[in-house]
């Protein structure tokens, strides 16, 4: 599953933006790397601005820092593309010009991942690992996907 944690200094988003982000952010990733919606989760940690320094300096402005976990085995091009479509996303929701949102996509071998009680499957490899898990959790990722 691939993890987007949305960390926020010096404004406030509401539940709604939040919420806006979080269906953008699940949507741009599954349309992207062509991986089912349930793959994708959002964390929101706002920070205080005292907080964040940038080149050892207090930031002194509103910033958006995005880190983004995915599984490893996609080109260059499409982790290229999932940068910036949602960095343009965040600056339409947050507000913020691009110079105040930092994205970053790190990847992770699927074999280093274990969620839904199960090693993630490689890239292309999805289906035959959703039909391994337990009949409820299909269920409920199959909810999750519509």
């Amino acid at each position: 599953m691939a993890t987007y944690s949305v960390y926020f200094a010096g404004i406030s988003l509401s539940t709604h933006q939040k919420y806006t982000i979080a269906q953008a952010i699940t949507k741009i990733h599954a349309e992207v790397t062509g991986a089912e919606a349930y793959f994708a989760q959002v964390i929101f940690k706002q920070l205080d601005i005292h907080d964040c320094f940038i080149g050892g300096v207090l930031l002194d402005e509103p910033h958006l820092f995005l880190g983004g976990q995915i599984r490893s085995g996609r080109s260059e091009q499409v982790i290229k593309q999932l940068l910036v479509e949602l960095e343009i996303s965040l600056q339409r929701t947050a507000g913020l010009s691009s110079h105040q949102i930092w994205a970053y996509i790190d990847e992770v071998k699927p074999s280093q991942m274990i969620e839904y009680g199960q090693i993630l499957p490689s890239v292309g490899a999805d289906k035959v690992w959703f039909s391994t898990l337990p009949a409820n959790i299909q269920k409920r990722l199959t909810y999750l996907d519509s």
